[in-house]
């Protein structure tokens, strides 16, 4: 069987040029090894290290103790206190429009304040009934503001 590259360098798949048959990679000399350390240095003096303490075992030990599920007991949701929030902030978002306004913002109250009765008997998210109530308490308020500012530029003409 004949070589893959043909000494023809015109032949499609012959060598490339500058191609020598047997041609090796030069070997490297080997790197002198580094010197010994002379006598009488002693490298730079740093202070001792204290010792490292290992640290107390964890008093409960590696696993839980037997029948632990690792989770609490679950939390009664206060699903009140967070549809108060939301219709608050949308009554709040929206107040200029005449009625979807004043519904959220009606409705952010009412929701906010059953959220707040829920908590008070052990419920989570208190605080997120009260932002309710406060946003819909707002969104009232600015409707009111905004119906005495109209009524008084109307009569006014």
């Amino acid at each position: 069987m004949s070589s893959p590259y043909s000494d023809d360098p015109q032949q499609p798949g012959g060598p490339p040029p500058g191609y020598q048959p047997g041609y090796a990679a030069p070997a490297y000399p080997q790197q002198p090894p580094y010197p010994q350390q002379q006598p009488g240095y002693s490298g730079p003096a740093y202070p001792e290290q204290p010792a490292y303490q290992q640290q107390p075992a964890y008093p409960g030990g590696a696993y839980p103790p037997p029948g632990y599920d690792g989770y609490g007991q679950p939390q009664r949701a206060n699903g009140m206190a967070v549809a108060g929030l939301v219709c608050g902030i949308i009554g709040l978002v929206f107040f200029w429009f005449p009625i979807l306004g004043m519904v959220l913002a009606v409705l952010g109250i009412i929701f906010g304040g059953v959220g707040i009765s829920r908590a008070n008997s052990g419920a989570p998210n208190k605080g997120l009934a009260i932002a309710g109530l406060v946003c819909g308490v707002v969104a009232i308020a600015l409707y009111v503001i905004i119906i005495l500012v109209v009524v008084h530029t109307s009569t006014r003409l």
